[in-house]
């Protein structure tokens, strides 16, 4: 990714602001660049305080009935204005405030307090959801979460005219909403920090406890940290970036064809897998080798049965991939492959045996196998590894709506704890001999597979690779 992007949010007056100005600044900011395992000097922090027009936020302050629709048009435009800018940074964004907290906390308050009419709110929640469709949740939440009567103090000690006005009511219920999104959140995770005030006794002491806590996060997240160069492609225009787009399949299909290749691509169930190896297909033209699950007698009465069908069901995949990976190589032609061997070993036989599905003498010999036949293949020349959030994979198979998946076959909590072993994927079938060739990680939060840009950065990535291998 680009950048991390991390969000700190919390009620009027709990120190969002001297939070981020502290974690931008030196000393503090290099403890949160330090997440990076390598740096190449480039990768900074970034701060991104609040921005808006003070003259509208005087105005609704003042009445805020007759300019409540008017001031949350104008911190929605202040929040996208942001985002623009935030796409073009490479290290650490923190936010003061997101874009969703102006809807779900105080556009919300708005409506509750009625400062704004039906009719009102209904054009502000369509332009919300509108607005949203495109920007993409952060990395982390951090809430700074803290009583009213604390909040209460710090406005009235940092003296701001335009808050003179704030009823304790209103903060009240501000709190209310924050602690009812919190509890409800799931778009990434989230950090809560007791930011109450005792912490004021000594500043400097929490700030730098909390800067730790966030570093500490980010490396237990395992986010990769890596800048692959996304952000040179979607900030051109969009003219400019369709046609280096062609130029970049043109060069991977001209290679791939003087240069047969067999791709594997790899990742957990929902994730894209099939439509990144159709669409790799379609416009490399090359020949694609699929899992086709509605084919496999095995795999829908494992799904009815996973006990007693699966070390058969595991068997029959090692004998399936191991003849298309022969197929693959043979030289014939470039191709792109579903699913990689190693994940049935490394990813589906070890959750089943964790999950009482395999006993462990099955996994053993499965093992066993596994490596036997895989010492006598010929390695893929690329792996692709689609990384991506487990809801994700899962809305994506519940809208596909295969009777096999959704019908007893897969739970949200399978698709979570498949996920964990994805995590280490990437350096376990190195460390385990299952890939010799290298390896291209792609988050599909942030890449849509389905975009022709998008796609266009991922053939510059694969040429690059492939090339650097030779």
């Amino acid at each position: 990714m680009e950048n991390i992007r991390i969000a700190i949010v919390g009620n009027i007056g709990v120190g969002k602001s001297t939070l981020v100005k502290a974690a931008s600044s030196e000393p503090l900011k290099q403890l949160l660049l330090d997440v990076y395992p390598e740096k190449d000097c480039s990768e900074d922090v970034f701060a991104f305080q609040e921005e808006f027009d003070p003259v509208v936020l005087d105005a609704f302050y003042k009445d805020p009935v007759k300019y409540a629709f008017m001031a949350q048009i104008e911190f929605f435009n202040g929040r996208l204005d942001r985002q623009i800018k935030m796409q073009a940074c490479k290290g650490i964004v923190l936010e003061d405030r997101t874009l969703h907290e102006d809807y779900h906390i105080f556009g919300k308050a708005q409506k509750i307090l009625s400062n704004m009419t039906e009719a009102e709110f209904r054009t502000y929640s369509r332009t919300f959801h509108l607005m949203t469709e495109k920007v993409t949740p952060p990395d982390l939440v951090v809430y700074l979460r803290s009583d009213v009567e604390t909040v209460l103090e710090r406005i009235s000690l940092r003296g701001r005219e335009s808050e003179k006005q704030i009823e304790p009511k209103y903060l009240k219920l501000l709190h209310e909403l924050y602690e009812e999104y919190i509890n409800r959140f799931v778009e990434c995770p989230v950090l809560v920090i007791d930011a109450n005030k005792r912490n004021d006794l000594n500043r400097e002491v929490f700030l730098k406890e909390t800067i730790i806590r966030i570093a500490e996060k980010i490396k237990s997240l395992e986010l990769r940290v890596s800048s692959p160069g996304m952000g040179e492609w979607v900030r051109l225009p969009q003219t400019k970036a369709t046609l280096k787009a062609i130029d970049s399949e043109r060069k991977l299909e001209e290679y791939l064809y003087s240069n047969p290749k067999l791709i594997t691509v790899a990742g957990n169930v929902g994730l894209g897998k099939s439509t990144l190896t159709a669409i790799m297909e379609r416009t490399l033209k090359l020949k694609g080798l699929y899992e086709a699950p509605e084919e496999n007698p095995l795999l829908e009465k494992f799904l009815g049965n996973k006990k007693k069908y699966c070390f058969e069901l595991q068997r029959h995949f090692l004998r399936m991939r191991s003849e298309q990976r022969l197929k693959g190589k043979s030289g014939d032609a470039g191709y792109i492959k579903d699913r990689s061997l190693a994940e049935d070993l490394l990813v589906f036989c070890y959750q089943f045996e964790k999950d009482g599905i395999l006993t462990a003498d099955e996994l053993n010999q499965l093992i066993t196998e596994f490596k036997q036949v895989n010492s006598k293949l010929p390695s893929a020349d690329l792996m692709i590894i689609l990384q991506g959030n487990p809801k994700l994979a899962w809305n994506r198979i519940q809208q596909r709506g295969r009777e096999m998946e959704t019908e007893g076959g897969w739970s949200l909590a399978d698709i979570r704890n498949l996920n964990e072993w994805y995590k280490t994927y990437h350096n376990d079938v190195l460390h385990y001999g299952f890939h010799k060739g290298p390896v291209l990680e792609i988050d599909v939060e942030k890449v849509d597979l389905t975009n022709r840009i998008h796609c266009g950065y991922i053939f510059e990535k694969i040429y690059e690779m492939l090339t650097q291998s030779d």
